[in-house]
């Protein structure tokens, strides 16, 4: 079986369990899917013809279907795509938790890239406009998304650029999508982090600044990565965070970073004048927006944890190995305060 069949498959499966099992509308699951109401109606009817609804639904995605269903509604999300777990011994003994994370980013960016091209395919002549975070998860993203002709597709990097190359850059992370579609490629030409906070206001001001600004709030859809506060994490590594200012942060309780906002484990937003310097869109100017959080590695599960109860994110794509450890750790807490109100 090839790859996209194996996708096709995969995805006939989740609409049929969403629809016998959870019981949700066909209108529902095309938005969980990304895909027509159409679509929907001849997957489920390809999963009967094909024996794969019976009586249960027998697949060894079933599993990760309820546990994707228990996030989605615990988190209040629109969608939560969960790729397979991993085994220890399907990755190899004494290889690295660094590639296990690479395999994790790499499920977790191919499943992404998927739901981002069923939307394209959609609304290719709609002059959708597509934001994008940056980070390693992010660019994984983009090396797995297959071309398709969208031409009227606008592609907006989320925040500044890093001051030295990388594969996660915004500018290329853009210009890859952009390439992939025929669209237009838009980034902020600034900074990630201004030297100061009067640097950043003036860095604001500039009209090709506000352009993209404008442009950006327009998005339909954004995607968007985590980051943990602490010494291995993408901007610790890009020396973007000192180790002072990851000791102060922590100081306040921070666990985890997106688009330069920093979050407690209770998803409330840590201000410092770091964040004050950070050169990103406001999120409260894409409320409009459908942000999707990607989330690989177990190192980003506070993080990703803290950011889903902020509550502004309405879809994520996860590894199997941390959904079920983030499930793991709410039921326990759940469980924990149920007994002490006992």
């Amino acid at each position: 079986m090839s790859d996209r069949e194996r996708s096709e498959h995969d995805m006939m499966v989740r609409a049929a369990w969403l629809y016998y099992t959870a019981e949700q509308t066909q209108s529902m699951i095309a938005t969980t899917l990304g895909v027509s109401r159409v679509k929907v109606a001849r997957l489920i009817a390809d999963a009967k013809a094909n024996g794969i609804v019976t009586i249960n639904i027998d697949h060894r995605l079933s599993t990760m279907c309820a546990l994707e269903e228990k996030i989605r509604r615990r988190y209040g999300l629109r969608f939560c795509c969960i790729t397979p777990a991993m085994a220890t011994d399907d990755i190899g003994q004494g290889q690295a938790d660094t590639d296990r994370e690479a395999l994790a980013r790499r499920g977790v960016g191919m499943t992404a890239a998927r739901i981002l091209r069923n939307k394209l395919a959609q609304s290719q002549f709609d002059g959708s406009v597509i934001g994008l975070a940056w980070g390693r998860t992010i660019s994984a993203m983009a090396d797995a998304f297959q071309p398709i002709n969208a031409p009227a597709t606008q592609f907006v990097s989320l925040l500044g650029s890093l001051t030295r190359s990388a594969s996660a850059n915004p500018f290329d992370v853009v210009q890859k999508f952009a390439a992939k579609t025929g669209g237009e490629a838009k980034y902020l030409p600034v900074p990630f982090i201004a030297d100061s906070v009067e640097d950043r206001d003036v860095f604001l001001q500039q009209r090709v600044v506000q352009e993209v600004i404008r442009t950006a709030t327009r998005a339909t859809a954004c995607f968007i990565s985590v980051g943990e506060c602490d010494s291995g994490s993408f901007l610790s590594q890009y020396g973007y965070l000192s180790a002072d200012d990851l000791e102060r942060l922590q100081k306040r309780g921070a666990v985890g970073d997106t688009l330069g906002l920093f979050f407690d484990g209770e998803g409330q937003f840590i201000d410092s004048e770091l964040c004050r310097r950070a050169l990103a869109i406001d999120l409260s100017t894409l409320r409009e927006s459908e942000i999707v959080l990607l989330s690989a590695g177990q190192a980003k599960l506070k993080a990703t944890r803290a950011i889903l109860r902020a509550g502004f994110i309405t879809g994520l794509v996860i590894d199997g190995d941390s959904a079920m450890r983030l499930e793991a750790a709410a039921d326990e807490e759940t469980g924990h305060i149920f007994s002490t109100l006992r």
